[in-house]
C-alpha cells in the first residue's frame, strides 16, 4: 500500500504508568545508566521505528515521593544514543519558555551532525507553573504569551539553522580556505522577545532543516504546528474526535501554504499486551494497582495549571471545572480530560486510573492482534498517520510491542520492514 504508518516510541524512565518502578517487570536501579537508554533505543531501532522520543520536565514535583518522575536532559541522552544507534531518529524536547534560541539551535544542530542527520526537536512552551521558580521567574506566563514567545523562538532557531549556505564549506587545502564567509550570514533578528545576531557556530546540519515535533493541541498550538511542524504528537481518546482533529490539522497546514500531508499526526497510545485478553487485563490490573491516587492527583494538578482536585470526592462524578482553570494552564489536555470524564460519567477515581496508566494518553489492552487491529482502524480512518507508542513499563512493554505488534503491522503492509532512508526527515517522508 502507498501509505504506511509512522511510529515513534516515547521513553520515560521505566515506563509511563504511575509508580511502575514498583513492578517486578522494571529495573529502576538502572534507569539512569547509558545501558538502560541504549537498550531501549536499540530495541526500537530493531523494529525500524521512525524515532526514539524523550520528553522533558523542568521541575521536580511532590509526586517524586511515590513515583520515579525524575527527568534527565534529553539532548545529553540523545547525544550518547547517537553513538550506539545507526538509523533511528532521535527526538528531544526543549522548552521555548525557559531556553534561549541560540542555545537550542546549537544543541540540536550538534546532535544532527553527531547522528548524521537523525535529530528532531520537540517544541513545547511549558505549562507547569512550578518550573518558573527554577528559572528566576515569579510565575508562569499565560497561554497566549507563551505561544507568542514560542512562535518567535522557533523562527529564530530556523533562521540560525539556515545561516550557513549548503555550499559554505569550501575545504580547499591548497588555497587554505575552509569556508566561504560570503555564504555564512548573520540573521540579525530583532523582535519582541529576542535580539539575535548570529550566525550559528557550526555549518548547516545534514538534514538542512531539522524536523520539528509539536505537541500542543489547542487552536494556537495547532496553528504553530501547521506552520512549522513535521509531526504533531497529540492526546486523543475517541476515534471520531481524533479524526476531526486530524482533518483540522490538515486544513490548517494547507492554509499555511504547505501540503496537507506535510504534518504527520501521531496520537499517543499505551499498549498493554498479553498473549490472551485475560493476561492483558491482568497486567493492566497489576499496573493499575500500583497507582498512587495522591501522586496522580499531583500530576493532574500540574496538568491543570495548579488547580487542586484533592478536595473532591473520589467516588463522585468528575466535576466540570472548565471555568476554574488558571489563565496560564495548558488548554487542550485539561479540556480533553474534563470532556471525557463528563461525557462518560467517570468518577475522579476512575479518571485517576485512566490517566495513571498512560500519563494521560489512550491505553489499549489486549492481544497483539487486537492492538494491531485498533491501530489499523485509526490509521485507515484518517485519524492518525501513525502513533507515538508510550509503553506502560520498560523495557518489557517496548520489547513486547516491537516483538509482537510490529510484525503484525508489517505483515498487513502497514509498516516498513526495513529502513529506506538514513535520516529522520527521510523516515517521515517514506
Amino acid at each position: 500500500m502507498s501509505r504506511r504508518m509512522h511510529l515513534a516510541v516515547f521513553a520515560q524512565g521505566v515506563g509511563a504508568a504511575q509508580a511502575v518502578w514498583r513492578s517486578p517487570r522494571t529495573r529502576p536501579e538502572e534507569m539512569h545508566t547509558l545501558e538502560h537508554w541504549a537498550h531501549l533505543a536499540q530495541v526500537a531501532e530493531s523494529g525500524f521505528l521512525d524515532a526514539f522520543f524523550i520528553a522533558d520536565a523542568l521541575t521536580l514535583g511532590p509526586g517524586i515521593t511515590g513515583d520515579a518522575t525524575d527527568r534527565p536532559d534529553p539532548v545529553a541522552v540523545l547525544s550518547a544514543l547517537s553513538a550506539v544507534t545507526k538509523r533511528i531518529g532521535l527526538i528531544g524536547t526543549s522548552s521555548t519558555t525557559y531556553n534561549d534560541p541560540f542555545t537550542v539551535a546549537r544543541q540540536f544542530a550538534t546532535l544532527d551532525h553527531l547522528s548524521r542527520g537523525r535529530a528532531g526537536w520537540n517544541v513545547v512552551t511549558t505549562a507547569i507553573a512550578t518550573a518558573a521558580a527554577n528559572y528566576g521567574s515569579s510565575g508562569l506566563p499565560d497561554h497566549a504569551a507563551r505561544y507568542e514567545r514560542g512562535e518567535e523562538f522557533v523562527d529564530v532557531v530556523l533562521g540560525l539553522w539556515e545561516a550557513w549556505a549548503e555550499d559554505a564549506i569550501v575545504g580547499d587545502r591548497d588555497a587554505g580556505v575552509w569556508a566561504d564567509l560570503d555564504k555564512i550570514a548573520p540573521i540579525a533578528h530583532s523582535g519582541t522577545h529576542f535580539q539575535v545576531k548570529g550566525p550559528l557556530t557550526l555549518p548547516r546540519s545534514p538534514q538542512g532543516r531539522i524536523p520539528l515535533a509539536q505537541a500542543g493541541s489547542s487552536p494556537t498550538g495547532m496553528r504553530l504546528g501547521a506552520r512549522v511542524a513535521d509531526l504533531v504528537f497529540t492526546t486523543q481518546f475517541e476515534l471520531g474526535e481524533a479524526t476531526k482533529f486530524a482533518e483540522e490539522m490538515r486544513a490548517l497546514t494547507a492554509a499555511a501554504g504547505r501540503h496537507p500531508g506535510a504534518v504527520k499526526v501521531l496520537p499517543g497510545i499505551t499498549p498493554v499486551i498479553g498473549r490472551t485478553v485475560a493476561e492483558a487485563r491482568d497486567l493492566a490490573g497489576d499496573l493499575g494497582a500500583l497507582i498512587s491516587e495522591r501522586s496522580t492527583l499531583e500530576f493532574m494538578k500540574q496538568s491543570f495549571g495548579g488547580l487542586d482536585l484533592s478536595g473532591y470526592s473520589l467516588d463522585e462524578p468528575f466535576p466540570d471545572i472548565s471555568d476554574q482553570l488558571p489563565q496560564h494552564a495548558s488548554v487542550s489536555r485539561p479540556e480533553l480530560f474534563i470532556r471525557t470524564a463528563v461525557q462518560e460519567g467517570l468518577t475522579l477515581r476512575q479518571m485517576i486510573q485512566r490517566i495513571g496508566l498512560s500519563i494521560g494518553h489512550r491505553s489499549v489492552v489486549g492481544t497483539p492482534d487486537m492492538i494491531a487491529d485498533e491501530m489499523q482502524t485509526w490509521f485507515e480512518a484518517g485519524a492518525a498517520d501513525g502513533f507515538v507508542v508510550i509503553p506502560a513499563d520498560l523495557p518489557l512493554g517496548l520489547e513486547e510491542f516491537v516483538g509482537e505488534v510490529v510484525p503484525r503491522l508489517q505483515h498487513r503492509g502497514l509498516f516498513r520492514t526495513a529502513y529506506e532512508g538514513e535520516t529522520l526527515k527521510e523516515h517521515l517522508a517514506s
